[in-house]
């Protein structure tokens, strides 16, 4: 059973909020909400999904999301107290009001606008957290918001980061979870296995056409677009971390036709799934 575990920080009556995430194995909901969100994975991995993004997550990822984003973070490991984050929520009004006003968080204020397509940060930045971690939790709620602002200044004059959503992506208030979250979790499930619009549909009791437009509508693109990103990003983590076949790889992937595998690959890519894999040993040894 997933355990969302709150510790000492949080204050109803301010304008952000810091906790620690536990949780066993499992997938968090996919929730929205209308604050801004610093998540920082202090053990884990798995698959996170970001609006119409998703992509493989660890220990150390560092990930800042805007107000409204769709989001929930899938652990893989299948023991107690799996997946842990430090989380820090802040009040879009709040940040917002003093960035307009203030020339001093200029700065602030457009790094702040970035997060609105969710950024991946470094993961020096993640070691800023980790040092800060129990001052972010226990200090009095002035000395805290201080730090979360220093934080943020240090953060917004970093250039390496990565923006997860795509510019023609817009945010949907309302979002129908449950529904998502089962297509999340049988694509997590079944993904090495033929996945059919007849299938998948069936699954959430929906017609073929009306399951198509819905997904269309809440990820901003199809659902074999999206099943074929799930696929080509497990062929990486295969890739990275074990010693199997290309051949091996395409099937456990899901792909029967092994040349589609290599054309669909190619097409993420740019590139043979040998000459990643050549590439990934190359820069990481």
């Amino acid at each position: 059973m997933n355990k969302e575990i709150l510790f000492p920080g949080i204050t109803s009556s301010g304008s952000f909020r810091t906790f620690l995430k536990n949780m066993d194995s499992g997938t968090t909901r996919l929730h929205h909400h209308p604050s801004y969100e610093l998540n920082f994975v202090l053990k884990g991995e798995g698959t996170r999904y970001i609006g119409n993004h998703q992509e493989h997550f660890e220990e150390g990822d560092l990930i800042l999301l805007g107000p409204g984003i769709p989001h929930n973070w899938a652990n893989k490991r299948n023991r107690p107290a799996a997946y842990s984050s430090f989380v820090m929520q802040w009040d879009s009004d709040f940040i917002d009001k003093i960035c307009q006003v203030t020339p001093e968080f200029k700065l602030i204020g457009s790094f702040l606008g970035m997060s609105n397509k969710g950024i991946v940060l470094d993961k020096d930045l993640g070691k800023e957290i980790q040092r800060y971690k129990t001052d972010l939790l226990n200090l009095p709620a002035f000395e805290k918001l201080i730090l979360l602002l220093q934080l943020l200044n240090e953060f917004s004059k970093s250039r390496d980061h990565k923006v997860l959503l795509q510019d023609g992506y817009k945010l949907r208030r309302t979002i129908p979870n449950s529904r998502l979250e089962k297509v999340f979790e049988f694509v997590e499930e079944n993904y090495s296995e033929k996945i059919t619009l007849k299938k998948i549909a069936s699954f959430v009791n929906m017609s073929e056409g009306a399951f198509s437009r819905f997904f269309s509508q809440s990820f901003k693109k199809p659902f074999f677009t999206y099943l074929n990103e799930f696929r080509i990003n497990k062929a990486y983590r295969f890739l990275e971390e074990t010693d199997m076949r290309i051949n091996e790889i395409g099937y456990t992937c899901g792909y029967d036709c092994l040349q589609f595998f290599y054309r669909q690959f190619m097409k993420f890519t740019n590139c043979a799934p040998q000459d990643y894999r050549n590439r990934f040993l190359s820069e990481n040894n």
